[in-house]
């Protein structure tokens, strides 16, 4: 076989791999990539090293296994790693309220099974009937909600816990909004950071997934989403009584994750829950409420982004 150019997959972290065995310096490629170790870097940054790159145990099998894949020349089972980036919404996708009955329970509905299309096999919330349907669970919490000395964590459940496997993912509430603006600590802003980590922290499609539901205790997040956004658009970001719209930056992030969804074929739609059947994510909101202030808008460490393309 003739001698072809590298296409380097970029990492997580935002280092460059060989596109064909998944390494920094590449002997058959011939490409060494170290360079981007010190890319941008200024004289009071170190470089980064492999170190630094903090993957869940979910994450850390992903990543073998497109290695793996790699290096024996199949296809990826998982797709290329990538780093999504933020993107305000333009409304073109409103979700949708997921059709439960008044005796259906998430618990009852969506069992813990195993996903056998996605490689390695992953345990999920999936539909009892519809094997393409997955659930998760998100929830937000306010400590002295409405005072000046107010602070918010968020939470979202995808699977049930396991020792040694991450099953939720949580954090503080951020100062800063997706697109850098100040924003106050509310119950409800934290409602909607979990919906967005929930969209951003595991790519369903690999899962074998065509619908995600959002399962939330949250009416604010619910109607807001699957009713009263659209509304707001169009008029200007305003509500029926003319005020303007609380936490625009945050539906607007939503919205763009949405739409990036629906691009590849993933719907989305959310469950009103009662507030009891939502308790582990409720729990963890809490705790995570307590955590420690943090600044700027940021997807969690532990968490890998991957492509559907192969």
């Amino acid at each position: 076989m003739s001698w072809r150019p590298d296409s380097p997959t970029e990492l997580p972290d935002g280092r460059l791999v060989c596109g064909a065995h998944g390494l920094v310096v590449c002997g058959i490629c011939t490409v060494d990539y170290s360079f981007m170790d010190d890319a941008g870097s200024d004289s009071n940054a170190s470089a980064s090293t492999e170190s630094d790159i903090q993957l869940d145990a979910v994450g850390q099998q992903y990543l073998k296994d497109i290695l793996r894949s790699k290096m024996r020349g199949e296809p990826s089972p998982v797709g290329v790693v990538e780093n999504m980036g933020l993107s305000r919404g333009l409304g073109k996708v409103i979700p949708k309220a997921f059709p439960a009955s008044s005796s259906d329970t998430p618990q009852d509905l969506f069992p813990v099974r195993i996903s056998r299309k996605a490689n390695p096999n992953i345990t999920r919330f999936i539909h009892r009937w519809e094997k393409q349907t997955v659930l998760v669970y998100t929830d937000g919490a306010c400590l002295n909600n409405g005072q000046a000395d107010a602070k918010a964590g968020w939470a979202c459940v995808f699977r049930p816990q396991e020792e040694g496997i991450t099953a939720s993912i949580t954090g503080r509430l951020e100062n800063h909004g997706p697109f850098k603006d100040a924003a106050e600590q509310t119950s409800n802003r934290a409602e909607l950071r979990a919906v967005i980590n929930a969209l951003r922290s595991r790519h369903w499609i690999s899962g074998g997934f065509s619908t995600l539901v959002i399962a939330t205790d949250s009416d604010y997040v619910v109607k807001g989403a699957t009713e009263w956004v659209e509304g707001w658009m169009g008029k200007g970001w305003k509500t029926s009584k003319g005020a303007v719209v609380k936490n625009r930056d945050m539906w607007e992030a939503f919205l763009g994750e949405v739409e990036r969804w629906d691009g590849r074929g993933l719907k989305i739609q959310f469950w009103k829950i009662p507030r009891d059947m939502n308790v582990e994510a409720d729990k963890l909101a809490k705790e995570a409420a307590q955590g420690d202030d943090v600044e700027e808008f940021l997807d969690p460490k532990g968490v890998l982004y991957v492509s559907d393309r192969v």
